[in-house]
């Protein structure tokens, strides 16, 4: 989950109090003389618009935000595991952590950071080289609960490709969070997954919790959510429910039930905590021993589809999260990006998502919120195609391979005029049905059923009746068999 608020010179001060370990981030940081662990100093300085060496001022800017927190945080389950497994484990979590915060910046950086030019009608989006930021890993709440979640402070100050410094665009940045968070969640879940073969959950709020931890465990480690939750139906109104709040109500009960930050203990005795809590919910302190599943792991590295009903729900929720009237019928990259990685069970690479997206659509190069709509339809396959070919796969390589499939048949059914009909290619495959077609109509289906049989066939997918009964109830029709 991401979730992006803003750094003032006040809230900044909370990152300079409590300086934990932590990293700078991006080529443009690199280019500051920025590199390795953040000093206060330093992450002062580029908080308030100047080089953190000269103190020259690289921007003038007239804004109170000095930047943005990106914070990304992990499913409750992992945190879970963070906190009870062993050493390995934990240490494999916190890897994977690293690694799928890296992803999403990585797709932070080429899509959605941008400068506004010019003013009025000669306003122009035009791309920023890259984030100066700094990152910060933690592992435990406010509350001491376990919480694998990371800051990433990215400056409001960033260099144009035009050569010229200028602060953030921000919208960029919200409209694409919804994207970059779904791409770290699936690199999160690729991450575990070929690491340690976790297998995940989808919960009915849409989220995915790994299955080897027992949902009493996240209740029983989860005091900062029954505390809020505990708000929320203290102060429940009439006409809403506690249980389904607004995201207003939700944002007051997080504010009014947190606690002034305290000093928080060592890990060690965090850990203790941690495990008389789990034991006294019932935990037998098996948990590291049913994570290992080998099979779960080769198939992450070689995961073959989607699940369609996710990718569609997911791309209707950020359809209807716009305000605009044309996002009924129409949809960005970031749409479809948020979509995409939300329906890989298993995660992947965020170059993999990327490179799946792109063979969808022929889409634009914009950047942030310049970003063109272009129709649903391009990228959510029609019913007849699915039951020719089955789910899309999460794999470039098979991705272009049923995506020729799918052209195949849009092609026969524009020249053969059998739009409207349900079945694939216009019949259901019957013999009856195929002696009725034109000899070169028939010929044609014949070959085409054959080639979607072989892309079925090395796609995993098993051969049934809905395109033809088989290639030789085909060959049978034509006097062949």
């Amino acid at each position: 989950m991401l979730r992006i608020s803003h750094v003032t010179e006040r809230t900044g001060r909370y990152y300079l109090a409590d300086l934990s370990p932590g990293k700078w981030h991006g080529s443009v940081a690199a280019g500051l003389g920025l590199d390795g662990r953040v000093e206060a100093g330093a992450l002062r300085s580029v908080l308030s618009g100047a080089h953190p060496l000269t103190g020259r001022q690289l921007s003038t800017r007239a804004t109170t935000v000095s930047g943005f927190d990106l914070t990304f945080s992990a499913p409750k389950s992992v945190s879970v595991l963070y906190a009870l497994a062993d050493a390995e484990h934990a240490a494999a979590v916190m890897h994977a952590q690293r690694a799928a915060v890296d992803e999403a910046l990585t797709y932070v950086d080429a899509h959605a950071l941008s400068v506004r030019r010019g003013t009025g009608d000669d306003r122009s989006i035009g791309r920023a080289r890259g984030t100066v930021a700094a990152l910060f890993v933690h592992d435990v709440s406010r509350a001491l609960d376990p919480h694998v979640h990371t800051h990433v402070v990215v400056a409001n100050c960033t260099h144009g490709v035009d050569g010229r410094w200028s602060a953030l665009d921000s919208r960029g940045l919200y409209v694409h969070g919804r994207a970059a968070g779904a791409l770290y969640d699936a690199a999160l879940r690729h991450e575990l997954t070929t690491r340690i073969g976790v297998s995940w959950d989808r919960r009915r709020s849409g989220a995915y919790e790994m299955s080897v931890v027992d949902p009493v465990l996240i209740g029983a480690l989860s005091s900062r959510r029954a505390e809020i939750r505990s708000h929320l139906h203290d102060h429940a109104t009439s006409g809403g429910s506690w249980a389904t709040p607004s995201r207003r109500a939700r944002a007051v009960a997080w504010a009014v039930t947190r606690d002034p930050k305290a000093a928080v203990p060592t890990l060690e005795a965090l850990r203790v905590r941690w495990q008389r809590l789990a034991r006294d919910a019932g935990w037998s302190g098996e948990l590291a021993r049913s994570i290992e599943r080998p099979n779960l792991r080769a198939a992450a590295r070689t995961s073959t589809r989607i699940d369609e009903r996710t990718f569609c729900a997911s791309l209707e929720a950020s359809r209807n999260a716009s305000r605009r009237a044309a996002a009924t019928t129409t949809v960005t990259r970031r749409d479809v990006i948020a979509a995409w990685a939300h329906a890989l069970e298993t995660g992947a690479p965020t170059c993999v998502v990327g490179t799946c997206v792109d063979a969808l659509h022929a889409w634009d190069d914009h950047v942030g919120v310049a970003e063109v709509r272009h129709p649903r339809d391009a990228v959510v396959p029609p019913p007849h195609v699915l039951q020719a070919l089955g789910p899309r796969p999460s794999m470039p390589d098979a991705l272009v391979r049923w995506l020729r499939g799918a052209g195949a048949i849009e092609q026969y059914r524009d020249r053969w005029d059998v739009g409207g009909a349900p079945e694939p290619l216009g019949v259901q495959g019957t013999s009856p049905d195929l002696a009725a077609l034109p000899v070169r109509r028939l010929a044609e289906h014949v070959a085409l059923t054959r080639d979607l049989a072989e892309i079925r066939r090395r796609l995993g997918h098993e051969i049934g009746p809905d395109v033809g009964r088989a290639p030789l109830a085909l060959e049978r029709s034509l006097g062949r068999g």
